[in-house]
């Protein structure tokens, strides 16, 4: 429920709240503060927002509170959600020719290509996913291509792709599961496994050779430049490998080339979690309730996220690639099935906001409910992982934009 001190009529009270936001003082109390920050859980918290920024946190008995513009009651708060691998707003939801950018099916190495500029913030994915809680997403190509190009990580705002942009080639995009053969093998690509792995180890060392030269002796290149920034840390180092083997290839062409691995997909992780933990790599977990894919996916399990909890590997969640309408799975809906088997509540909302922010080097500014972040917050009226329970606000950098899903 939200209560307004300051009455004015539905139709601009809209409008005024959005636009005099970053002027105004917000107190939000909650039954329930998951923090995924230094006070952890909070019972019967509240969180003051003043321009856009989170100023003060903590139980509300002990607090002492500026006069607020706004205040709002919720049952249950935590950070804004943060989806590690989407193609929200690089594919749409209509699933036809005009709105599925995320893909370049048409060359193996796209080394040189950005998601930031198939990115449309308008797209109405964007919309749909922030309305269930989402406030940051890793945007990346799809899986088709064994070099597919970089990411780059988005607020959920739907203003612009420039002014919604928290990092830009936030990672390089390989993938090692059988996508790749299906779709180059037909057309002189790799048409095998080892061929897919060959490319990149190829792309890899021409880009370290270029690299050495001398700067006034290389070539303008731009695949190249790019991976030379994977191979000098700059850039994270993403394979989509959902089988126990691609996971061990992927790990393996991390060694040989020295940088740290994350595992997107990773349906058979949980097999291999030694192997990963001293690699020293993270996983980007599979929905829990991805499709089945065949051989790709035949030993994935609902308790992928408990078990690598309990394998101590670090671990953040995902909606994946989907290629149907609507082009998205719901991240509060894939956390939910994690905690119904076995992840407990709060490690469950960390992999979802301070982890993830870690992973993409943004936890100064957003992840958790802590003084001097940006006020990236959502509410409920209930347990979030209770299916009777409703978002009942999803806030980013202390606007309102959402009382729900749509």
């Amino acid at each position: 429920m939200f209560i307004f001190k300051k009455v004015l009529p539905a139709f601009v009270a809209a409008s005024v709240f959005t636009a005099t936001a970053s002027a105004d003082t917000t107190i939000i109390h909650a039954d329930k503060i998951f923090t995924s920050g230094q006070n952890g859980v909070i019972e019967k918290g509240a969180i003051v927002v003043t321009d856009g920024k989170i100023t003060a946190v903590g139980k509300a008995a002990s607090m002492t509170f500026p006069k607020a513009d706004h205040t709002i009651k919720a049952g249950v708060v935590t950070p804004g959600l943060i989806d590690s691998y989407t193609v929200v707003g690089a594919n749409g939801a209509y699933n036809v020719r005009a709105d599925q950018d995320a893909s370049e099916t048409g060359d193996a190495d796209g080394s040189e290509y950005r998601i930031l500029d198939s990115y449309n913030a308008r797209e109405k994915l964007v919309g749909y996913v922030r309305g269930y809680g989402v406030t940051g997403m890793n945007v990346s190509p799809g899986i088709f291509a064994p070099i597919a190009g970089t990411s780059s990580f988005f607020k959920t705002r739907g203003h612009s792709a420039d002014s919604d942009l928290l990092a830009k080639d936030t990672a390089m995009i390989f993938n090692l599961t059988g996508a790749p053969k299906e779709t180059f093998g037909k057309k002189g690509g790799p048409s095998t496994r080892m061929a897919v792995a060959a490319k990149i180890r190829s792309a890899l060392y021409a880009a370290k050779a270029w690299a050495a030269k001398p700067k006034d002796k290389r070539k303008p290149d731009l695949g190249k430049q790019a991976l030379a920034g994977v191979l000098a840390g700059d850039i994270r180092a993403v394979f989509t490998a959902r089988r126990e083997d691609d996971i061990a290839t992927a790990l393996r062409i991390a060694r040989e080339f020295g940088f740290k691995a994350i595992i997107n997909g990773a349906a058979e992780a949980y097999l291999i979690r030694s192997a990963i933990k001293t690699n020293e790599a993270t996983v980007i977990l599979s929905p829990p309730m991805g499709r089945p894919l065949g051989p790709e996916s035949q030993n994935a399990t609902l308790e992928a996220a408990s078990l690598l909890k309990a394998g101590d590997v670090p671990f953040v969640f995902s909606t994946g690639y989907e290629g149907y309408v609507p082009k998205s799975r719901v991240l509060l809906w894939e956390m939910a099935i994690a905690v119904a088997n076995g992840l407990d509540a709060e490690s469950a909302v960390k992999a979802a906001t301070i982890l993830p922010a870690k992973l993409w080097g943004l936890d100064k500014r957003i992840g958790s409910i802590d003084t001097g972040k940006d006020a990236d917050i959502l509410m409920f009226d209930g347990d979030p992982f209770e299916y009777t329970s409703h978002i009942t606000g999803t806030m980013i950098d202390g606007v309102m934009l959402d009382k729900g899903p749509k």
